[in-house]
């Protein structure tokens, strides 16, 4: 039955996605953490005069090309020095897409692995070109971020699917079986689908959707194995939802239909 009438309520839910902010979560006194150093591993440059210098080298999960990822970055002024943003000295990394950060960073983290840092040198061109930033961070500015990737949204196929792939703007339904630390916390059937609703699984303050992210491309009739980061497991309180907030989720699930949303 949930399957019928959420599907028929689509265009309700695209308002819906529209429309969320997830709360924000009161604010602790910031603890700084280093900005890691050290000699260069591996230097490279890529098209548009991009810098990539590795100066440490992940041992977890490869970062793809338009993937998501939870990490620390120190962003400098490559003319000056001077500290425009940090997420290092507010003492807490940050999960986000790479489809809504600058070009620099598009291009510059996939190939990275999970616990590797990673400093990139972006051309104003590459970064925010003619526009100002605010007062510290002027138009025509080169940057330098040192980055440091501490979990990322893990997609593996187990199978593949035959039906309908679904976008990155969908309500999908799912046979899944959901871990947390080991121990299972949700399961669900073909039999009795579980539908995602738009905004269900986001990183606080973003419009991003981890698990609508995690299902694109999926075809139905596949199975796919996903890991959702903490940061990025937070769901708004009026969906009251069930399973636990806050904590990595180990999801294997099988994609049972698929309504692709327009946009």
């Amino acid at each position: 039955m949930r399957l019928v009438s959420v599907f028929a309520l689509a265009a309700a839910l695209t308002s819906f996605a529209g429309a969320f902010q997830p709360p924000t979560p009161p604010e602790t006194a910031p603890v700084p953490i280093p900005v890691p150093d050290g000699p260069v591993i591996h230097k490279a440059e890529l098209d548009g005069g991009l810098l990539v210098e590795d100066l440490v080298i992940g041992t977890g999960y490869e970062v793809k090309e338009q993937g998501a990822v939870v990490a620390l970055y120190h962003g400098t002024l490559k003319a000056t020095g001077k500290v425009f943003d940090s997420a290092f000295e507010r003492g807490k990394p940050i999960a986000f897409s790479l489809n809504g950060v600058i070009l620099g960073w598009q291009k510059g983290v996939p190939g990275m692995k999970v616990g590797g840092v990673r400093r990139l040198t972006i051309p104003a061109a590459m970064a925010y070109g003619d526009r100002a930033m605010g007062p510290d961070l002027p138009a025509n500015s080169d940057l330098v971020f040192v980055i440091q990737l501490t979990d990322a949204l893990q997609v593996e196929d187990i199978a593949p699917g035959e039906g309908e792939a679904a976008t990155a703007r969908c309500v999908p339904a799912t046979a899944h079986t959901i871990k947390v630390n080991g121990e299972v916390v949700e399961t669900t059937t073909a039999a009795r689908p579980f539908i995602w609703l738009p905004g269900e699984v986001n990183a606080p303050g973003t419009q991003f959707d981890a698990m609508q992210a995690a299902l694109a491309g999926m075809k139905v009739g596949g199975k796919r194995r996903i890991h959702v980061p903490a940061e990025m497991n937070h769901a708004p309180p009026q969906l009251q939802v069930k399973r636990p907030q806050g904590v990595d989720l180990e999801i294997e699930a099988e994609l049972i239909a698929v309504r692709n949303l327009p946009g």
